[in-house]
């Protein structure tokens, strides 16, 4: 009995070392797994919302998120949209923009970004846009978020 015991032991102290091994190692993928089967998402207040328009400027790219009022319960009266452009090497010195956020074909803000400084400068054409609320510099290129309000 006491044999039998010994060998099972070890038998599981082996098991064992496999199961942990593969639980370290396979962190990452099992936690992708998780979130994509339950449908868990990054809130767009840390992402900048879902891309929904992207323009092709031959040696940089332009993406546009949605318009972000996400709340907890329900909307909030004001919000962001974040413009990224992408990548580094190809973006030229300043950077300037026009932005149709709401669809209705007439420009609503145009952005200028200084890529070398970080600075970015908002001229409004419609009253929702606020302004700039910051520049962000990220690991493959610039973002910025212009604050907007939300229509009543």
């Amino acid at each position: 009995m006491n044999k039998l015991k010994t060998v099972l032991g070890y038998t599981w102290g082996f098991l064992a070392i496999f199961i942990v091994l593969a639980t370290f190692l396979g962190s990452a993928y099992f936690s992708r797994t998780l979130a994509n089967a339950t449908g868990v998402t990054v809130s767009p207040w840390y992402s900048g919302g879902e891309i929904v328009m992207t323009v092709d400027h031959g040696s940089y790219k332009t993406f546009v998120h949605r318009p972000v009022f996400d709340g907890l319960i329900w909307e909030r009266k004001d919000g962001f949209i974040q413009i990224n452009w992408e990548p580094f090497s190809g973006l030229p010195p300043v950077v300037e923009e026009r932005i149709d956020y709401n669809g209705d074909r007439q420009e609503d803000f145009l952005v200028k970004l200084d890529t070398t400084t970080g600075n970015a400068s908002l001229v409004a054409y419609s009253p929702d846009v606020v302004s700039v609320e910051n520049t962000y510099k990220l690991t493959k290129g610039w973002a910025v978020r212009v604050l907007l309000k939300k229509k009543p």
